[in-house]
């Protein structure tokens, strides 16, 4: 345990080098490692600041189980949040929304999030306490992006559903178009019938992306009676942006 003063890393020695820390849970090791700035970071669309908010937590755990022992969970991100507080946070184990809502009221700075799958406490429905993870996210914590890769299964549709219209930045790994067309439509189809929403930008990565599945994406939005959109696409990346 690190007991000297919790550093914030973004001092004019930090931003001269442009260096960042990176921290890692990763089985029994908590893992410190720095960096060259790399502003090409999914969480740094739109951002005008450099290596303010640049602090990455990343949990790798292939032990599931550890995850469900508290002392264990609490022990690792406290000793990360010894030495600096963390500004994005991202996931590469499966975790239930329940454990993810553990994780994420010890980490209150946090402001994205970076998810490899999420998983219902019980397969086939949501309870009441994975219900009031969107009502968590939109009053409660700073995580205003989110980048899902794996939406697959209907409980993890369901997920999206609850968190899609109470974040600015949503970014999802598709399958292929058939995939990202079906998530689109769900997505569009909860916001619309949420005036209030907070969703201004949608990144669809999707492989082989090309201008006929951008095209298809604006007629669905005509569609669906929705105005001020611009989409384009950049590679592999479909990007829906609204005002």
């Amino acid at each position: 345990m690190y007991l000297g003063k919790r550093d914030q890393f973004i001092s004019l020695f930090w931003i001269n080098r442009k260096w960042v820390l990176q921290t890692e849970i990763e089985c029994d090791d908590l893992i410190y490692s720095i960096h060259p700035y790399n502003k090409c970071k999914w969480y740094d669309y739109g951002r005008q600041d450099t290596l303010s908010k640049s602090i990455r937590l990343i949990i790798d755990n292939p032990y599931l189980e550890k995850w469900y022992k508290p002392i264990f969970l609490n022990q690792s991100i406290n000793h990360a949040l010894t030495v600096t507080q963390i500004d994005h946070l991202e996931i590469r184990t499966q975790l239930t929304i329940i454990i993810l809502n553990e994780i994420l009221h010890m980490l209150p700075e946090v402001n994205s999030l970076k998810i490899s799958s999420l998983c219902a406490s019980r397969v086939g429905y949501l309870t009441e306490e994975e219900l009031d993870f969107s009502s968590f996210l939109s009053t409660k914590t700073q995580i205003r992006k989110i980048y899902l890769e794996n939406i697959t299964t209907m409980e993890e549709i369901c997920v999206l559903n609850l968190i899609c219209s109470s974040i600015n930045h949503l970014q999802i790994d598709c399958i292929d178009y058939m995939h990202a067309d079906i998530l689109v439509r769900i997505i569009l189809s909860e916001i619309r019938m949420k005036p209030d929403h907070s969703l201004r930008f949608l990144c669809l990565c999707v492989p082989s992306a090309n201008d006929h599945m951008v095209k298809e994406l604006e007629k669905l939005i005509v569609i669906l009676d929705l105005v001020d959109f611009m989409v384009e696409r950049v590679m592999d990346n479909i990007y829906l942006k609204w005002k």
